[in-house]
């Protein structure tokens, strides 16, 4: 089955690509480029994981369900 809509312009390929860039994505580097440059990994789990632990301890220590238990949720 096809399905055309003359309502849609109809894309002009342009050629002016002069350059292109390699990325390859990794483990211990994040990204890397074909230049060599690298992006580090981003470590959001690991900068939270002290703030989370703490977080957790209190609700840990209220009674479930109570108006404390869900404002420390």
């Amino acid at each position: 089955m096809s399905l055309e809509d003359k309502s849609v312009p109809s894309l002009i390929p342009t050629d002016n690509i002069k350059t292109a860039v390699g990325i390859d994505v990794g483990l211990k580097e994040f990204l890397t480029t074909n230049t060599g440059e690298t992006v580090s990994v981003p470590n959001f789990y690991r900068k939270a994981q002290s703030n989370l632990a703490r977080k957790q301890r209190k609700v840990s220590r209220k009674e479930i369900g109570s108006n404390n238990w869900k404002k420390a949720r």
